[in-house]
């Protein structure tokens, strides 16, 4: 997947993201982990996804394909000098669902592809592709409830 970030912002200015997990760790692509921001006195130039300038007010990056599925927060900074600081500003921030393959929304679960497994039960619910299964559940039913459990 790719341009999973998208960020209104005024043309013509670098910016960059930041991806941190619940525990406010922050995803260190060298390492493939997420950690405490500072570790081995790495910077925002360490954790840094760049931006691209698309045009019209709208950057475009992407979430890293690495990052496990999860909930995640997404921080945008203006990159001040010739490489991102800790300094630089904040001037944005969201949240992704991630599925470890793409961004789970809601319009996709409903708009998209979606496929049931009559014997297990198991749903498998896809990104635009088609191909890309991007969140998978099986419910279960039991007496008058129905469980659904996101895998």
């Amino acid at each position: 997947m790719s341009n999973e970030i998208h960020i209104d912002y005024n043309s013509g200015s670098t910016l960059y993201t930041v991806v941190r997990n619940g525990a406010g760790e922050v995803w260190y692509a060298g390492g493939q982990v997420f950690e405490s921001w500072g570790t081995g006195s790495r910077t925002a130039n360490d954790y840094d996804i760049p931006l691209t300038d698309k045009g019209g007010s709208r950057y475009v990056g992407d979430f890293g394909g690495n990052i496990p599925a999860g909930r995640y927060s997404v921080q945008a900074f203006l990159q001040a000098g010739a490489n991102p600081a800790d300094s630089d500003n904040l001037v944005w921030s969201d949240k992704i669902v991630w599925s470890g393959a793409g961004k789970v929304t809601c319009d996709k679960l409903l708009a998209n592809k979606a496929v049931q497994n009559k014997s297990t039960g198991e749903i498998k619910y896809y990104d635009d592709d088609g191909q890309t299964v991007i969140l998978i559940h099986t419910p279960v039913d039991a007496a008058a409830t129905i469980t659904r459990i996101p895998s």
